[in-house]
């Protein structure tokens, strides 16, 4: 990957396959804020943001575990699920935006488990 704007693509991309896996039909949108719009089995609309991550980093020298870093800037306050995409996993975990209190997230590769994402999902999606 060359640059974050392909990055970018990619993981919306990916997030939209693994949504529709669970039944949640989605568009993708060049709408600035939202990367994509869902829609429940229950017919609930869903904004969508992603966020994505090559691999996992070493963030500081004295540190010796490598993380996912997910910068967050904006999404305090965004009204709708933020899915954080491990690209070279091919998972996510989805959150809920007006919960997140951070403007950066650093998340263990650990986490990143097909369980974490079935739990994160259903729980996010009302599924």
């Amino acid at each position: 990957m060359n640059n974050n704007i392909e990055k970018g693509r990619i993981g919306e991309l990916f997030a939209q396959s693994v949504l529709e896996s669970y039944g949640i039909r989605t568009s993708h949108v060049d709408i600035t804020g939202d990367d994509l719009w869902a829609k429940t089995p229950e017919d609930v609309f869903i904004k969508v943001q992603v966020k994505s991550a090559s691999k996992p980093l070493l963030h500081s020298s004295h540190h010796t575990l490598k993380k996912y870093n997910f910068a967050l800037h904006n999404m305090q306050k965004y009204d709708g699920a933020v899915l954080l995409v491990a690209l070279d996993k091919q998972l996510l975990l989805a959150r809920w935006g007006l919960k997140i209190v951070t403007k950066t997230l650093k998340i263990t590769p650990a986490s990143f488990t097909k369980q974490a994402q079935d739990e994160s999902v259903k729980k996010c999606f009302n599924l």
